[in-house]
């Protein structure tokens, strides 16, 4: 919905998912309405987020807006909540955020301006 949006109002959009095949038909189906170029990656490993930020390094000089969006949860009662549970949700939901948005601040560092500075906005689904 968040994509779309911006597909649909002219910005070039690239989205990134763990499930390559939904990832890549969505971006397809956006395409229609405008440019988007899918990424398919775990955002939740350094290895995941090391490719996703290499593609964007590689393709643009600067971005104008980071949403991040991925996210996990983990159902269980909190007397049994187990530690693994508790990696993969810190994993995604704040660390790979952290190093996302540090890693690519010099993209969004450049061309931005106090009048007009780039956006890095926080979106989570449950």
């Amino acid at each position: 919905m968040i994509a779309q949006g911006y597909v649909e109002n002219g910005v070039k959009t690239y989205i990134s998912a763990r499930k390559a095949e939904a990832c890549i038909a969505t971006a397809e189906e956006l395409s229609e309405k405008g440019e988007c170029i899918a990424f398919p990656a775990d955002l939740s490993t350094k290895e995941g987020r090391d490719a996703f930020i290499g593609e964007i390094t590689e393709r643009e000089d600067k971005i104008d807006i980071l949403v991040n969006n991925a996210g996990a949860a983990w159902g269980a009662p909190f007397e049994e909540y187990p530690d693994d549970g508790y990696d993969k949700v810190m994993n995604i939901n704040l660390k790979a955020i952290f190093i996302l948005t540090r890693d690519l601040m010099p993209l969004l560092l450049k061309d931005a301006s106090q009048e007009n500075p780039s956006r890095v906005n926080l979106k989570w689904f449950n």
